[in-house]
């Protein structure tokens, strides 16, 4: 018997984002600090990538993380809506 359960989309609300310091890599991606609801998370890493599909440039937020074998895991998770990504990569940019 199949049981019929709907994913329910969840809003994401937006966080308090202070982006403390930032270091641009030659590589690319930006390694940043932020503090968000009061929370400080150090060894971020920012990037912005470019969709294949239709060519879209999108900003994403890596987390510091741990390996162990041979995957890593992240110490930490926030879910970031798109106003919170750009207001990181305002602030990026502001300290860059």
């Amino acid at each position: 018997m199949a049981l019929n359960k709907k994913k329910e989309e969840k809003k994401i609300d937006d966080h308090e984002i202070k982006v403390t310091r930032a270091k641009a890599l030659d590589n690319g991606v930006t390694m940043f600090d932020a503090v968000i609801n009061g929370v400080t998370i150090y060894g971020m890493n920012y990037r912005i990538l470019t969709r294949k599909a239709d060519g879209v440039e999108f900003g994403k937020v890596g987390f510091p993380s741990k390996k162990s074998g041979d995957q890593y895991y992240n110490h930490v998770f926030v879910k970031f809506s798109d106003s919170d990504i750009d207001e990181i990569d305002k602030q990026i940019d502001a300290l860059t």
